[in-house]
């Protein structure tokens, strides 16, 4: 019954864990901290509407599915799939003591294929963008929800949705992905640049924001220059400006990098960011 009930939206790994120990499975609402992993893929609405059926089915199809083949590497949980957005829950229905982690490495797994995966459609002519990623962790209710008719096990609250304000936000950061600090406070080991402290549209407080990077790529004179340049910023240094011009004159494709000189430029300082968009 455990098999046939998880076997299609959670870890085949995480399956056989519960057959093995099913006291650990617990179908009812509680209160339980998550990591979540959302994704989305830019441009897709535009390539469906421009394509024959047939080819977008096939080529979601396989996106997905190879989407899923690395979630379920990391034993996520599949909370739902909507078109090409996918959203994973780490630490349910089995409690994973480094379900931050999981989720992280997850995400940046995800994107490397996905990157790619675009990369490979553009030279054929398909036009896809990248994938955008947010990553969050935060207490919320897991459990069985629906009626007599039909039930899902997935989690509620809102962790879920400020994970999908991240996941949207990089569209205007210039980054793929976005990870917040109640992320990386758990992480024993956390490799990444700060975004800045994002006011998330319908939010009031900030929340800090950081993009994971590989240790080879934060020890690059880019990344080097980026965090100097932050951390002016940061202290409403007026130098700061100037640091994020010299900085994008050798790096003219730092996104993240040219999102801070326009705020800038446009009289804005520090490093808190408020989203006036989705």
């Amino acid at each position: 019954w455990i098999r046939d009930a998880f076997s299609s939206y959670i870890s085949p790994n995480l399956v056989r864990h519960l057959i093995e120990n099913p006291k650990l499975l617990k179908l009812g609402g509680e209160n339980r901290e998550c990591s979540f992993v959302l994704t989305d893929l830019a441009g897709f609405t535009t390539f469906m509407e421009k394509s024959e059926p047939a080819q977008v089915v096939s080529l979601l199809n396989e996106y997905i599915d190879e989407m899923l083949k690395i979630a379920f590497q990391y034993d996520a949980t599949v909370d739902r799939i909507v078109g090409d957005a996918i959203a994973l829950i780490f630490s349910a229905p089995v409690v994973q003591k480094d379900h931050a982690s999981r989720a992280v490495n997850c995400a940046v797994a995800l994107d490397a294929f996905a990157h790619k995966f675009s990369a490979d459609r553009q030279k054929q002519g398909i036009p896809l963008g990248g994938t955008r990623i947010g990553v969050h962790t935060g207490m919320v209710i897991i459990g069985n929800f629906g009626g007599k008719t039909m039930f899902d096990y997935r989690a509620l609250g809102d962790p879920i949705n400020t994970c999908s304000r991240l996941e949207t936000v990089n569209k205007f950061l210039g980054t793929r992905i976005c990870v917040s600090k109640q992320t990386v406070d758990k992480c024993p080991v956390f490799i990444g640049r700060p975004i800045g402290t994002l006011v998330l549209k319908g939010k009031s407080q900030g929340i800090e924001t950081f993009e994971p990077l590989t240790q080879e790529v934060m020890d690059t004179p880019n990344i080097q220059e980026y965090l100097a340049a932050y951390q002016l910023m940061a202290e409403n240094d007026p130098g700061a400006r100037e640091a994020f011009v010299l900085l994008l004159k050798k790096y003219p494709s730092d996104g993240l990098a040219e999102f801070h000189l326009e705020r800038l430029e446009q009289g804005a300082a520090g490093a808190v960011v408020v989203m006036d968009q989705k």
